[in-house]
């Protein structure tokens, strides 16, 4: 990106004139690049620019930034009355910075976990108007992941047969040392997922707003100590598990959700009746998201120096530990008897 197109495109499209910028490292949707820039009159924007183009998940957190009220960071409207404008093909995107600590970071307390189901319950229950969400994707049960792990088996394979006696690159085989201990674990999962997607398509599930992406990672604690749900990038209209999915033992490997903060979360949440075989889809297709995306980024890396790999190794390495979403996967489908150890 060109900084000075980027300043004048926000003071066109928007009326903000900034005064600073700086990229934010650490994020992991190599999809978007998030910007803290301060404006001339000293606010502070979180400033995005994503190569999604679905344009309904701002406008639905636009939407329920207004019905449900704090805990959802409002998008600034550019001048055409819509929360973006695009630049270069990319969608740009305004929101006020909010200070504090991730909830990964910081933990959370009973008040805050209550909070946070209660929020997201809110956002179950409103239902924006079909101009809007008929912008939105809706669940498919299709899990286009499980064709790409499928292929990188097949090419991890082939790196094997090439060199028996390991990669020349490091990061390579390391992944491959990895991808060898979970493989039993995958081929557990990619035999099931296409047959739980058919199941669940013929039925009727009930479908919801979610956000897509609820895990605590995405949960931020203000300097008053107020929740905030951000990056509503992959709102989604489907089941609730689809977000429930994220405190039912969560999906972060080094941060499970215990059973008394999943207790805290639905005494704000409400009473539910979760169905055992949505749970075990979208663990299912979540663990294969992971695992081809972070293999993806060793095999594939992008051009020019990058720390990225060893970042993807480490997060490869969390989703197929015991702790992570691969496993938790394994446990629904044998709660379910799609999986006997």
């Amino acid at each position: 990106m060109d900084r000075d197109a980027l300043v004048a495109q926000i003071r066109t499209d928007f009326g903000v004139s900034l005064r600073s910028m700086s990229q934010i490292s650490g994020g992991q949707d190599s999809d978007a690049v998030l910007i803290r820039a301060e404006t001339v009159g000293g606010a502070m924007l979180a400033v995005k620019v994503s190569r999604h183009v679905q344009v309904g998940p701002l406008q639905v957190c636009a939407f329920l930034a207004e019905s449900v009220g704090s805990g959802i960071p409002a998008p600034l409207p550019a001048r055409s009355g819509l929360p973006y404008s695009v630049l270069n093909g990319r969608r740009l995107s305004l929101t006020p910075w909010i200070s504090g600590r991730r909830a990964f970071e910081a933990g959370m307390d009973a008040h805050q976990w209550k909070a946070f189901g209660a929020l997201l319950s809110q956002v179950h229950a409103t239902a924006p108007a079909p101009p809007i969400t008929d912008r939105l994707p809706t669940e498919s049960y299709q899990t286009r992941e499980a064709a790409i792990v499928r292929v990188l088996d097949q090419r991890i394979r082939g790196l094997q047969a090439g060199r028996p006696g390991g990669s020349d690159d490091p990061l390579t085989g390391a992944l491959v040392c990895k991808w060898n201990a979970a493989s039993d674990c995958l081929a557990v999962i990619l035999a099931q997922i296409d047959g739980l997607g058919d199941e669940l398509r013929a039925g009727a599930a009930a479908q919801v707003v979610c956000h897509g992406d609820a895990h605590i990672a995405n949960v931020l604690l203000d300097d008053g100590g107020a929740l905030w749900l951000l990056d509503w990038d992959e709102v989604v209209r489907a089941p609730r598990e689809r977000d429930l999915m994220f405190v039912i033992g969560g999906v972060l490997a080094d941060a499970p959700v215990t059973a008394q903060q999943q207790a805290w979360f639905f005494d704000g949440y409400g009473a539910v009746e979760i169905d055992p075989l949505h749970l075990a889809y979208y663990r299912c297709s979540w663990a294969l998201q992971d695992v081809a995306d972070y293999a993806a980024r060793i095999l594939d890396p992008p051009a020019g120096p990058s720390a990225a790999g060893s970042q993807a190794l480490a997060l490869f390495g969390d989703a197929v530990s015991p702790t992570g979403i691969a496993s938790l996967a394994l446990t629904s489908l044998q709660e379910i008897g799609r999986w006997a150890t």
